[in-house]
């Protein structure tokens, strides 16, 4: 009886073109898989240095910026204007040390995070109002704020 050619199954040039295409798809899957941990990692990283940034700007925004009872201003030391280049470089007490887990360090030992901050005076017309930057860099750092992981500001003005 005669056969047809589809009864003998596949022909060896049939199965070499559907695994080529099978490989390449996987190539891609597992190039996607790769970008995809990447991608996760430097989200971790950003988040975490945002978190910091978070914490020391409010914690800068809790301290006394305010007048007395005699309307007198009382400014906390640490809202005293800083030098203009401490978003720059490690200028104490501007910068603190994080380790992994995000608490602060004595020292740059296992530091993964720099947290850099500045204290500035919005100028002579406005002297009841302040601005503060908070800049968080991946260790060992940059003098350049702009490539920084996060970045942020506020100003503050002087309530009664």
């Amino acid at each position: 009886m005669f056969q047809h050619a589809s009864d003998r199954g596949f022909t060896l040039f049939e199965t070499l073109v559907a695994t080529s295409i099978l490989v390449t798809a996987l190539a891609g899957v597992a190039q996607l898989f790769i970008l995809g941990t990447q991608l996760t990692r430097q989200a971790g990283r950003s988040g975490m240095a945002l978190v910091a940034a978070q914490d020391k700007i409010e914690s800068l925004r809790g301290q006394a910026f305010t007048y007395d009872a005699d309307g007198l201003a009382v400014t906390a030391p640490s809202l005293q204007p800083s030098p203009p280049a401490t978003l720059a470089a490690d200028t104490a007490p501007y910068v603190d040390w994080l380790d992994v887990d995000g608490a602060p360090r004595d020292s740059a030992d296992d530091a993964v995070l720099i947290r850099r901050w500045r204290v500035s005076s919005l100028g002579a017309t406005t002297p009841d109002a302040i601005a503060i930057e908070v800049c968080v860099f991946r260790f060992p750092g940059t003098a350049d704020p702009r490539g920084a992981d996060a970045c942020l500001s506020t100003i503050r003005t002087r309530q009664p």
